[in-house]
């Protein structure tokens, strides 16, 4: 869906300035990438204020997001079937019981498997650097630091579950995971559009 919506767009850029703008494959992976972003956005609040948990959700959403720039994960080929896992992910993990000491062990689990098992990169994926990827994994553990911050003094659980989410999607059974739902929507889904890997 988003992939047809991706290249009607990169086709109108193309056609209007040949010249100055970035090749078509490429505009098609960025629109790809916004496209699908917004609408995992649009659904995470909709969500929320079904469940009555919107600023929670919205806080999971976010630091998992941003998490999930710095370290990578498994992908699923079909953007809306990214978006709707993402979604499903985000709502089961707002669950987790909230007792202090499970906050606790939540953030710590996170970070511990955040530093043995981020990054992560498909075989297709663009792989930075060794020193940029170092820089990303800094950024990952100061964001899990903020988190843990917000909820010291704000009282602010969310960033904590996103993080965990992240963390466990890490793991040698989250990414075998992923690859697993990837087979099954491929085959329900045959001959769908599979352009870009954007989960």
């Amino acid at each position: 869906m988003f992939e047809k919506w991706a290249i009607a767009f990169a086709d109108q850029i193309k056609r209007a300035n040949p010249e100055e703008t970035a090749p078509h494959d490429v505009l098609v992976f960025g629109f790809t990438i916004i496209f699908n972003l917004l609408f995992t956005v649009l659904l995470i609040m909709v969500v929320g204020w079904i469940l009555d948990a919107y600023f929670l959700i919205l806080q999971v959403g976010l630091s998992f997001m941003i998490l999930r720039i710095l370290t990578g994960g498994a992908h699923l080929h079909q953007s809306l079937a990214c978006s709707i896992t993402s979604l499903l992910l985000l709502a089961a993990i707002i669950w987790v019981p909230e007792k202090n000491i499970y906050i606790y062990c939540y953030w710590l689990f996170s970070l511990l498997l955040i530093l043995k098992f981020a990054p992560y990169y498909e075989e297709h994926q663009l792989k930075h650097s060794a020193q940029w990827e170092r820089k990303k994994k800094i950024f990952a553990l100061v964001w899990l630091l903020l988190a843990l911050i917000f909820y010291l003094y704000l009282g602010q659980a969310g960033f904590i579950f996103g993080a965990l989410l992240q963390a466990l999607l890490l793991t040698p059974m989250g990414i075998k995971s992923i690859h697993a739902l990837d087979h099954i929507v491929n085959q329900l889904f045959k001959g769908g559009d599979k352009s870009e890997k954007t989960g």
